[in-house]
């Protein structure tokens, strides 16, 4: 299921690269409109995915404006030089989460907020083909306006701080609208900045998914895919690392659990690898007696979980273990094993219960009724 992402891209309008803010609000309106200041007629009536277009104004803007032809020719006109730039183009990945009546009211919202107020004139469509990425198109004035039409054009509204202020708001407003129907959230933050250790994805652009929809590999595509398989990887290290850490912190836990517990003197007094070989042996023994889910071994040596209702079962055969390591390494010295502790503890049952054997056939033999021989 398509997820809430953040993208939030801005660029000028320019006339040296051929473009021009009547052929762009044609195509984000999926409109007809000539351009009277080249005479080109842009006509984009058979985009099919334009399910909202709006314009918003300044209170001081000439009513007229609110045609959207009227507004782009008055732009186009108040623009005299060939390297013009004409308009500031945004395009923003919409929350998929949202109904299409909080995504409009999220686009008004944030519009009116960092760009009417501002002064600009605001031309929105957005646009969604239903393949999970719904967008909107932000088309700006560059000029202040009157009621006599375009004056200054301000050149503060292209400062970089303003544009990292634009990003965050758009966040803000998306987490707003987010908050009460999704556990999503979105960051304008890049990876580095929000210490996340990911290379960035390449924006592969309309051109591009056309291509790569047909099933063509495109180099931008070629490109991204290369980097998710080092995300992927760079992930799967961290969360490798981040488990070693958590069963070391287990382990730790676990140690001091056992330790007081069993009142083990070699907590204190005794190396780490005594204590590993002496749990291996417990740890044998259960396995062995059938305990299997009484223990849960969560480290290769030393980390065991025991449960309250099998804790007495353990602390007995811990505590039978305890004086059978006295005695072992009392005959053979400190240099003992796990295999050696469990072998003992076996023999030393198995012992204990042919005893308890040998004591109960005579009384069994003793009880056992006596036959009559029956003479005839």
């Amino acid at each position: 299921m398509p997820i809430a992402i953040y993208h939030f891209h801005v660029k000028m309008v320019s006339r040296v690269k051929g473009k021009s803010a009547v052929g762009k609000a044609a195509y984000i309106s999926g409109e007809k409109i000539k351009n009277e200041y080249d005479s080109v007629v842009h006509d984009y009536r058979k985009k099919k995915e334009i399910v909202h277009k709006e314009i918003l104004l300044p209170d001081n803007a000439p009513s007229k404006f609110k045609k959207r032809s009227v507004l782009w020719n008055a732009v186009e006109k108040s623009e005299t030089r060939k390297n013009s730039q004409t308009a500031r183009d945004i395009d923003a990945a919409l929350p998929v989460e949202l109904s299409r009546e909080e995504q409009i009211d999220l686009v008004r919202n944030f519009c009116n907020q960092c760009f009417v107020s501002s002064g600009m004139c605001v031309d929105f469509a957005i646009h969604d083909k239903n393949d999970g990425n719904p967008h909107v198109h932000i088309l700006l004035t560059t000029r202040h306006v009157d009621s006599n039409g375009f004056t200054a054009k301000d050149r503060s509204w292209n400062d970089k701080d303003l544009l990292k202020l634009w990003r965050e708001r758009w966040a803000d407003w998306c987490n707003h609208k987010l908050y009460s129907v999704s556990d999503e959230s979105i960051d304008h933050r890049s990876y580095a900045e929000q210490g996340i250790d990911k290379v960035p994805q390449l924006h592969l652009g309309t051109a591009a998914c056309a291509i790569e929809k047909k099933g063509v590999k495109t180099d931008k595509g070629s490109r991204n895919r290369r980097i998710q398989l080092i995300n992927v990887e760079a992930e799967i290290s961290a969360l490798t690392e981040k488990k070693s850490s958590l069963l070391n912190d287990i382990n730790e836990n676990s140690k001091e659990y056992i330790g007081v517990k069993l009142g083990c003197d070699f907590m204190q007094s005794r190396m780490l690898t005594e204590y590993n070989f002496f749990l291996k042996a417990l740890k044998n023994i259960l396995d062995r007696e059938g305990f299997v889910n009484a223990v849960q071994q969560c480290h290769p040596q030393s980390n065991m979980f025991i449960r309250p209702q099998d804790e007495q079962t353990v602390l007995d055969i811990a505590n039978t273990l305890k004086q059978i390591k006295k005695q072992l390494q009392y005959d053979y010295g400190e240099n003992i094993s796990a295999e050696m502790l469990t072998a003992e503890y076996e023999r030393q049952q198995l012992s204990a219960e042919k005893e308890k054997q040998a004591d109960i056939a005579p009384v069994q033999e003793e009880n056992k009724p006596v036959k009559k021989n029956r003479s005839r």
